[in-house]
């Protein structure tokens, strides 16, 4: 396994504007974050409406009107929670994402995309300055504090720890095969690391 985490360093000062606007969309494409998410009133309006429809049904079924409504109360708390989580993984991701191209127009992310390499069936990318997550967001490897594995009832994911200029989190990275978790992710942690060691 630790040969797709071999990387060969990136020209990028040979990279003209047609092959930076290239590489741009291709890590859009991988990563699927840019700017900064809107809440808006959509999931506000969702959660009292999946809140109401359930009380009204529990109620409908000759429920009490104590159980129904506290029902669907609990319903909208929990649906109002996830919304929350995904909302702030998105505007966590987009800043940070957004932080890098404010530095140099993304010149060193972009040239790091296009040499990275490809890790646990592409689920992730990492380069020499850059660990990138398919659908997700693009961290710095000197931002990642840990590499954590998390069961879940569909099976085993590793999620990284990061903290930096914007905040401290935890994001979710891959899934590894449950026969030889653990196997992976410590070659994962280990890759990672001598990977920041070395920069």
């Amino acid at each position: 396994m630790m040969s797709q985490f071999n990387q060969n360093p990136y020209d990028t000062e040979a990279m003209n504007e047609q092959q930076l606007n290239q590489l741009s969309h291709a890590l859009y494409s991988y990563c699927k974050v840019m700017h900064v998410p809107k809440l808006g009133a959509a999931p506000v309006v969702i959660t009292v409406l999946t809140g109401l429809i359930l009380t009204l049904f529990i109620a409908a079924l000759g429920e009490s009107l104590l159980i129904a409504v506290t029902t669907g109360a609990i319903v909208s708390v929990v649906f109002a929670f996830l919304c929350w989580l995904a909302y702030r993984y998105r505007v966590g991701a987009s800043k940070r994402l957004n932080s890098f191209l404010a530095e140099d127009g993304g010149r060193i992310m972009f040239s790091d995309f296009a040499s990275a390499q490809p890790c646990m069936g592409d689920q992730f990318r990492l380069g020499r300055h850059y660990l990138f997550i398919r659908n997700g967001a693009v961290l710095r490897l000197d931002s990642i504090n840990d590499i954590v594995r998390v069961a879940t009832r569909s099976g085993v994911g590793v999620s990284v720890t990061v903290n930096d200029e914007n905040g401290s989190m935890s994001l979710p990275l891959c899934r590894v095969h449950r026969p030889n978790d653990r196997a992976e992710i410590d070659e994962i942690r280990k890759a990672v690391l001598q990977r920041k060691l070395s920069e």
